[in-house]
């Protein structure tokens, strides 16, 4: 076997590459020795002569206490329960949490001391709740199938244990701990949802269909005909900035990201740098949260209910490393609506829509760990991610029909063709000299000689946006493709 490929040094030439395959074919048809198991020869180290006797110290992970886990949990929620004092401060130094805030800090701290029975040093309350609720996320698990298991688990400790009986008590303890949802009624033909300067009515303002289901005269709580969760943003964000190590990822994109005009991080794209320059303020503080919204439907029954569809809509900070970004950790979910929103999914998108508007404006004190000052956090939206049916929903650009096409708008090419409808412009695309553009035969007939269509500004579209009179929400209203007219 010739070994003159191995000292060639143009790596993809056809000698080089050739080399490697017939080496390939050697090495299985021969094989190796067996005892060559470190390739020393090949530039691998040798270990030294102790690590085969010891246990090497960086494969060995450290011990944590889950006590010190759970305190350290409490005091990023809380970074500065110490300060409820009402002496004047700085406007960068952590200001007084409120005193329901402080209340519920200090029975965390007290379920945090108390051992789970007299003379457990292992666990307290707190991080027994917490090291079970943990399983029941991680190993997917029903709240029956959890109470019964906390059932076996209280009898089987001292008499005297403080474990909670079920998961409705677990939760309770938990809920100090922040990051919890709202319950916003809905009409029942998503028309409006019962919220804010609407909260306090009982049927809805466009098809009149009464808020709650009608009960019997002796049922004492209304039962809502529709219930959306929304689940508040700001905090969310907020807690990135109150752990020392998220608190550093979200600066990564401006501190540590490599800027060597390759494409590998939002961050390197023109649509981030052109916001930058259109935004100089909001870029200036790496802190800013740049957001990605995302939904779609999907259904948790599988194919025992075939109409059924239930739509989250999520939200993820770009501000993270690009390995951590589109982790589920990172992932939040906003809204969760329980059935098919149809065309009205901007009805339920309402409480976020506001959220991101104030935080857009106005922003939120918050506090960074890393620096140990307060900070005002501003958000902005910087892209949508959906398939075209959900793409359709959201922006209310109808992606069926002779015009469907966002890109190229009323300029599409498109036809009627084997009983669907066809796009056929594609070849616009193309280089104004590729030989494709004057094939007819093995396209539509045609050859091409128009441009790409021109791209549209967001000033445009929003010009065009408001020349539209939209029909009101909800499933008994008509409602034209305004968007096609």
């Amino acid at each position: 076997m010739s070994r003159r490929w191995i000292q060639n040094p143009n790596r993809c030439s056809d000698e080089y590459l050739d080399g490697i395959e017939d080496f390939i074919e050697f090495a299985l048809r021969n094989g190796m020795i067996e005892t060559y198991s470190i390739w020393n020869l090949h530039g691998e180290q040798l270990d030294p002569p102790s690590s085969s006797n010891a246990t090497r110290m960086d494969s060995v992970e450290p011990i944590v206490d889950p006590n010190d886990q759970v305190m350290d949990i409490i005091e990023d929620v809380f970074p500065f329960a110490s300060t409820n004092i009402n002496n004047e401060r700085e406007d960068d130094v952590p200001t007084p949490i409120h005193s329901a805030e402080f209340e519920q800090y200090e029975k965390l701290l007290k379920n945090a001391n108390q051992e789970l029975y007299p003379g457990c040093e292992s666990f307290s309350v707190l991080t027994a709740i917490v090291e079970l609720i943990h399983g029941k996320i991680k190993y997917p698990m029903s709240n029956l199938c959890f109470d019964y298991f906390l059932g076996v688990f209280k009898r089987m400790l001292p008499t005297d244990n403080c474990l909670p009986k079920d998961h409705k008590q677990a939760q309770k303890v938990l809920n100090g701990l922040g990051l919890g949802y709202e319950k916003i009624h809905a009409c029942k033909n998503n028309c409006m949802l019962f919220y804010k300067e609407h909260e306090t009515l009982d049927t809805c303002l466009i098809c009149n269909e009464s808020r709650f289901k009608m009960t019997s005269q002796n049922r004492t709580t209304k039962i809502p005909q529709k219930v959306m969760r929304y689940l508040p943003l700001k905090p969310r964000l907020q807690r990135l900035y109150m752990s020392t190590h998220t608190a550093t990822d979200m600066r990564w994109h401006k501190e540590k990201r490599v800027d060597d005009d390759v494409m590998r991080y939002p961050a390197d794209g023109e649509a981030w740098k052109e916001f930058d320059r259109t935004f100089p303020e909001f870029a200036a503080d790496p802190r800013n949260v740049r957001l990605g919204l995302a939904t779609d439907g999907f259904n948790p029954y599988g194919v025992l209910n075939q109409h059924h569809s239930t739509w989250p809509i999520f939200v993820f900070p770009y501000n993270l490393p690009p390995w951590k970004c589109m982790k589920k950790e990172y992932m939040m979910m906003t809204v969760l609506i329980t059935e098919d929103p149809g065309r009205s999914i901007d009805v339920y998108l309402r409480p976020l829509v506001d959220e991101l508007k104030d935080l857009w404006t106005n922003g939120v004190r918050t506090y960074d760990k890393l620096t140990g000052k307060m900070f005002t956090l501003r958000a902005a939206v910087m892209w949508t991610v959906n398939d075209f049916p959900a793409y359709a929903m959201v922006s209310r650009w109808s992606t069926n029909g002779y015009m469907a096409c966002p890109v190229c708008k009323e300029d599409v090419t498109s036809g009627w063709h084997a009983r669907k409808f066809c796009y056929l412009g594609h070849r616009r695309w193309l280089p104004w000299d590729h030989k494709w553009r004057e094939k007819d035969k093995e396209f539509d007939g045609n050859t091409e000689r128009r441009l790409r269509p021109r791209e549209w500004s967001g000033d445009e579209i929003l010009e065009q946006l408001n020349r539209l009179d939209f029909a009101p929400f909800g499933k008994t209203v008509s409602w034209p493709d305004l968007l096609h007219i």
